[in-house]
């Protein structure tokens, strides 16, 4: 009787089939006896599907600069090749671990709980295993969850914008912990944070269902506010609202309390905002990256007043 692999021969060997089929070096034939390994175990496609979406993501070798036929050759000398191919991505700038990513900015493992994760003033633009663009806000993360019969992001919080590549056989959803949205366009933004959510279709229609049963198809070029229960009126979507992939931040007529939301993610600490301000109308495009001087520029355009009570303690009030 033979005996079962080992939980770490399979990821062994999983490792080594995903470098070949990335290398560029694979033949037809061995494309075909990667398929009929992955099919031959359910665990099999599973650490594949892992593999594709944790380090499929980062497009390695290639868009890293990593050698692949230097990479297959690493991977066949008898020392653990998971060490190998984690050392191989550190090389080129990424590290790998606890299913997530951690920049060069250097956040913490223990904070990553998510497939793909963005800190304070961090943006990131990823491409996905399917060929799908995905950028994430600052202070976001999402879990990637592909399979051969649908795709599924799953933003967890923050703001997502995609550019989807067409799979008519597999169906593209964004899950969110207030609703469920299906694209049928090529091109939404999804932003959730507390309890509170906001849909633009740029380009083609939306399926959302929120999580206490009503449905909205939105139509493309507009969006919509929802939350678990109920949506808000719909209204023409704003150019200016993928205007962060940029690092601009661009208003037009905008409330304060929008601009204060915005503003959060690319800043440390807690920014309030007197609720009797929260509706003056800002107008501008500032740098996103510089929030401080947003908020020195609001002062001196705007009736309010910026307290730093201290560097990471800021309160917006009324003069």
């Amino acid at each position: 009787m033979s005996r079962e692999p080992s939980r770490e021969q399979l990821i062994d060997d999983a490792t080594r089939w995903w470098v070949l089929m990335n290398s560029g070096q694979a033949s037809e034939a061995e494309r075909r006896a990667y398929q009929r390994w992955r099919d031959a175990d359910p665990r099999h496609e599973q650490l594949c599907r892992q593999l594709e979406i944790r380090l499929g993501v980062f497009q390695v070798p290639i868009a890293q600069g990593v050698d692949g036929e230097l990479l297959q050759r690493a991977l066949n000398v008898p020392s653990s090749r998971r060490k190998v191919l984690q050392r191989a991505l550190l090389g080129a700038g990424v590290v790998l671990g606890a299913g997530a990513l951690v920049s060069q900015r250097g956040l913490p493992l223990a904070e990553l709980t998510a497939d793909l994760h963005t800190g304070t003033g961090q943006r990131q633009s990823l491409t996905l295993p399917d060929g799908s663009e995905l950028r994430l806000n600052a202070r976001s993360a999402a879990n990637i969850d592909f399979d051969r019969q649908r795709r599924v992001v799953h933003l967890l919080d923050g703001e997502v914008l995609l550019n989807l590549a067409s799979d008519p056989a597999r169906p593209f959803f964004i899950h969110t912990a207030q609703a469920r949205i299906q694209a049928t366009g090529s091109r939404l933004l999804v932003r959730e944070r507390d309890g509170q959510g906001h849909a633009t279709a740029l380009n083609g229609p939306l399926d959302i269902a929120a999580g206490g049963g009503e449905r909205l198809q939105l139509p493309g070029g507009h969006e919509v506010a929802y939350d678990a229960l109920h949506f808000g009126p719909v209204r023409p979507s704003r150019g200016s609202a993928t205007a962060w992939v940029d690092g601009l931040l661009e208003l037009r007529d905008t409330p304060l309390s929008e601009v204060v939301e915005a503003l959060r993610p690319y800043r440390r600490g807690v920014l309030r905002l007197d609720p009797a301000i929260a509706g003056l109308r800002v107008s501008g495009l500032f740098r996103l990256d510089n929030p401080q001087q947003i908020l020195d520029s609001l002062a001196r355009t705007l009736p309010i007043r910026v307290t730093r009570h201290t560097e990471l303690w800021v309160t917006l009030s009324a003069t």
